[in-house]
């Protein structure tokens, strides 16, 4: 038998700044004052009703809001993205009882900045990792990339009886706002995203010493969807990344989240109805809404994700990350836990996990 892939350690580490809502909100009409009164109408119910009620960011409001370069941008990334990831990675293996010197594989996801060396060369070099060390950076996977960089970590462990692998999800939306861009695409994303980080540590084996499994991670798989790749993504322009949304998403999710999951469940003999929690990345409230009614036809909620997007916003990559940070401190029920995010290309990458040790 397989040993167990044991997750270790989930953390998150959100930025200093915060702002409400109405401060949000202000900074918005300022910064379409000079833009149709139809528009600004909009962008204000849009903001209203996106379900995020504080937002955080590497930023203050004037650096959001104040025009720069892609080489002034590009340096704030590299500065905020190195100083924050590895910080969370560090604490991160500090409370997983795992020394730099013992992690294998390290994996690094972001979407909203570009570095060479990437970021996981940075984090490997100051914390004295090892020279032999496999690092992966994923950089364009979007959304998805929180579930997708736990499922190549754990493909790559599978080979490595003992091994360590550590995860870090950088997303700092916030410092690609593009403030010529007045399209409904850039307000609406504007209005969602946040920046946030989160990590995971994962061992394949039971813990030992010090340890103690958080969960493991059963399987995992994903769910493509063809002709779909202008559904969401980024173009990189001279003035930054420019966000593409398709106004079709949340039906499109709708109509294959069920066979996406099916595609996971069914060959272990599960269906959603059997599951005790489900960790979802959240996207925008009318893909939660969608989403949840389907999941009320199964006895399910996405209520976790509906209040950490409402409480963080939607951090990309990061986002179910905290969502699973926030389950596994809740003292949960033990049981099947579906992951899932989905993401530009058009699919879903999803993970069955076990929380707690259910007798």
């Amino acid at each position: 038998m397989d040993a167990p892939l044991t997750i270790l350690a989930v953390r998150s580490l959100l930025p200093e700044h915060h702002f409400a809502a109405p401060d949000v909100e202000t900074a918005f009409m300022r910064w379409l004052a000079d833009r149709p009164e139809e528009e600004r109408i909009k962008a204000k119910r849009i903001l209203r009703n996106s379900g995020v009620a504080t937002r955080r960011s590497c930023l203050t409001m004037d650096e959001i809001f104040s025009k720069a370069s892609l080489t002034e941008t590009s340096r704030r990334y590299r500065h905020h993205a190195v100083r924050m990831g590895t910080q969370l990675l560090k604490e991160t293996l500090d409370e997983a009882g795992i020394r730099p010197k013992d992690v294998d594989v390290l994996v690094t996801t972001s979407c909203t900045g570009f570095m060479i060396p990437s970021i996981d060369a940075h984090m490997a070099n100051d914390l004295g990792m090892r020279s032999d060390v496999l690092r992966l950076p994923v950089t364009q996977m979007g959304c998805a990339a929180g579930a997708s960089a736990l499922m190549y970590a754990s493909e790559i462990l599978r080979g490595r009886p003992g091994g360590v692998a550590a995860i870090v999800n950088v997303e700092l939306p916030t410092n690609t706002m593009q403030l010529e861009d007045f399209s409904m695409d850039n307000i609406v994303s504007s209005a969602l995203f946040s920046d946030g980080l989160g990590c995971t540590v994962l061992k394949n084996g039971e813990p030992t010493g010090p340890q103690r499994g958080r969960a493991t991670i059963d399987g995992w798989t994903t769910h493509q969807v063809a002709d779909s790749l202008s559904l969401i993504g980024y173009q990189l322009t001279t003035n930054g990344f420019l966000m593409n949304l398709d106004p079709t998403l949340p039906d499109v999710i709708a109509q294959h989240f069920e066979r996406a999951a099916a595609s996971l469940l069914g060959p272990r003999q599960l269906a959603l109805a059997d599951l005790e929690h489900v960790v979802l990345h959240p996207g925008g409230v009318k893909i939660l809404d969608r989403i949840e009614e389907i999941l009320a036809r199964h006895g399910q909620s996405a209520k976790l994700s509906r209040e950490t997007m409402r409480d963080c916003g939607n951090m990309s990559s990061s986002t179910v990350i905290v969502i699973l940070e926030r389950l596994l401190a809740s003292n949960p029920e033990p049981g099947k836990t579906l992951l899932m995010s989905f993401g530009p290309g058009f699919g879903a990458h999803q993970l069955l996990l076990t929380v707690g040790s259910p007798n």
